[in-house]
């Protein structure tokens, strides 16, 4: 069908008679006619019956609507930028990032980028880091932040921020203390249940890598896909986790304490874009304001550590 057979096909649908689609689409009833005519004869089969006056859908028609109405929907949608570009200088943006990153850093720096930019249209989306880099390969976003993704050849990727995990613990299981050193042995504390990752995500790995290589086998009774989630079943009292630092921040101080690691376990994250396609001003700025975000939610991080803090290099000698 083309793109005219497909709007008067959606008028007729709609309004159920040729004089009201003509209405609806400004133009004469014969024109109408004609063109679904047309449309019938490309299609070889037909898409209305006559029943009391008015044009009832085949089931052939309504088999075709729901595509159509979706194909109308990103018609209308390049209609309102092409607009916005001609009118405003506006245009779209269409972004995603990790769930983990998306509340505690996507979001406020889409509030602020909206400020900023109000007449632009915004997509915002939450993907898995390899979803990320296959919609941007796809030309279905525009940029993604993904914490230290693999490399592609065909993505381009910055830093934008950086940080460190912490140990999330329920506030109602705290640490033992941790003696004049005010360090606790993470070896004590695999006796606890602990939180894992049976992903294979960067992060994910990191964790996994690091437990291994300090001999450590945690009682991993539950096993989670995203530190949002993790975050959450501390928060239900449910075991102990390593978390990013953002995803960390964003608990309840009244139910979840937070404590360092050491040695220290740090992560980057990356802005990624399509290496074929050029930037642009507007991404540009929202990657000026995820930054702005991460760089304010690091400077909570002092207040909400809390001693002891938990060393992978430390041996468990006394029960303090």
């Amino acid at each position: 069908m083309r793109l005219r057979q497909i709007e008067v096909f959606r008028a007729v649908m709609l309004t159920g008679t040729v004089s009201e689609a003509a209405r609806l689409l400004h133009v004469s009833q014969p024109v109408v006619t004609r063109v679904l005519q047309h449309a019938e004869a490309s299609l070889g089969f037909r898409l209305f019956e006559r029943v009391r006056g008015r044009l009832q859908a085949t089931p052939e028609a309504n088999a075709l609507y729901g595509d159509v109405e979706r194909l109308y929907g990103e018609i209308e949608r390049v209609r309102r930028v092409s607009e916005s570009l001609r009118h405003k200088g506006a245009g779209r943006l269409r972004v995603a990032a990790t769930p983990s990153l998306a509340n505690p850093l996507l979001v406020p720096a889409v509030r602020r980028f909206c400020a900023r930019h109000p007449d632009t249209q915004v997509q915002v989306l939450t993907h898995h880091t390899d979803e990320i880099v296959g919609a941007l390969l796809a030309n279905q976003i525009d940029l993604g932040f993904a914490f230290a993704p693999p490399g592609h050849e065909a993505i381009s990727s910055e830093p934008v921020a950086s940080g460190r995990m912490l140990l999330a613990v329920p506030r109602g299981q705290p640490l033992p203390a941790g003696g004049r050193r005010q360090v606790v042995p993470m070896q004590r504390l695999m006796e606890r249940s602990f939180i894992g990752y049976d992903d294979n995500s960067s992060l994910g790995l990191l964790v996994r890598q690091t437990l291994a290589r300090h001999a450590l086998e945690p009682r991993s009774t539950l096993e989670v896909q995203t530190y949002s989630l993790a975050l959450a079943l501390v928060d239900a009292g449910l075991g102990v986790t390593l978390l990013d630092q953002y995803t960390a921040l964003s608990a309840s101080p009244e139910r979840v304490a937070l404590h360092d690691v050491a040695p220290v376990l740090p992560f980057e994250i990356q802005m990624l874009r399509a290496s074929h396609r050029a930037g642009s001003s507007l991404a540009d700025d929202l990657r000026a304001q995820f930054a702005l975000a991460a760089g304010e939610l690091a400077a909570t991080l002092p207040q909400r550590l809390e001693a002891p803090a938990a060393s992978f290099d430390a041996t468990p000698r006394s029960r303090d």
